[in-house]
Formats: structure tokens, sequence, C-alpha cells
């Protein structure tokens, strides 16, 4: 059974070590060891919510602003035995993330991911997110050097009115 609640700072560790099997699993590196945590970012503007397995970190999610009308989705990991349809995990983070993306007023949700991370790419895809060019990224945006491919959701899921 799965649990999602948002970021506390206990469960750093329980991220950390996820983010090291991930890693570990894909053989590449995707994050700076010397780079900031969840606990250094996390706040209003930045925030995050965990899945958890008893007490075990299943995965990560979080939710960035650009501007008043956007924000970017960070952090969507989930590790290996968490993953695919029949823990649901990773909906469930996105739709959590979405859904409070929405209470804030916020019409459009970029994202970046890597190459290598297929499966990634086909769940944003079928989640609704259009891959866009690097350009038509928002220029407030931070873009990690490690994001090769770009995503954008702007549908009646954030605002009707679209």
């Amino acid at each position: 059974m799965y649990t999602i609640i948002p970021f506390e700072k206990k469960y750093q560790e329980g991220i950390s070590e996820m983010m090291t099997g991930i890693q570990d699993e894909f053989e590449i590196l995707f994050r700076n060891p010397d780079g900031k945590q969840i606990s250094d970012i996390a706040g209003p503007e930045n925030l995050f919510w965990i899945a958890l397995n008893g007490n075990e970190v299943a995965g990560t999610i979080g939710v960035s602003r650009i501007d008043d009308d956007s924000a970017f989705l960070r952090h969507l990991f989930v590790s290996k035995e968490h993953r695919g349809a029949q823990s649901n995990v990773s909906k469930r983070l996105l739709d959590i993330a979405l859904n409070e993306a929405k209470i804030l007023g916020y019409k459009s949700i970029y994202l970046g991911t890597m190459e290598q991370f297929k499966a990634a790419q086909r769940f944003y895809s079928k989640n609704n997110f259009v891959c866009i060019p690097r350009e038509a990224l928002p220029t407030e945006m931070p873009v990690s050097p490690m994001d090769t491919i770009f995503y954008l959701l702007k549908n009646k899921e954030l605002n009707p009115a679209l």
C-alpha cells in the first residue's frame, strides 16, 4: 500500500538512497552529487511530495513556480521495484502535482528529461504532455544540463478556458 505525503525532511536520506539506486540502474550520471537536495529547495514555490511504501521512499515529484501562469515538474522519480501500472505510483504522484498546479492557477506545466529515459517519455506523452523544442521553454525556467527532451502540458485539466 502506497501513501503519498508532502515532503518532510526526515525522508531526505531515503530519497537520496532511492536516487542512488536509480542512477546505478541506468549507469548514467543524471544528478550532481554536490547538487541541492529536495530538503535544500523545498518551500512555498517549490512543492514536493513523496510516495511511501511503509516507511520506504518509493518515489518523488515536485512542482516549481516559473511565473504566475506556469510551473515546471521536477524530480519525478520512482524506484525500479515500484514502477509500472500495477503500483501506479508515477501516475498517482503526477495527479497530485497537477492537481496542486491547478489549485495554484498554473496554465502551463513544463518539464525536461533525458534521452535515456524512454519509459518516462512514453509516460509523459500518455498523460497529455507534448514534446516541445528547448527554445519554447520560458527563459525563466532553470534547465538541467542533462535534460535534452522537453514537454509542455497546457490543457483543460489545468485551465478549463483553454
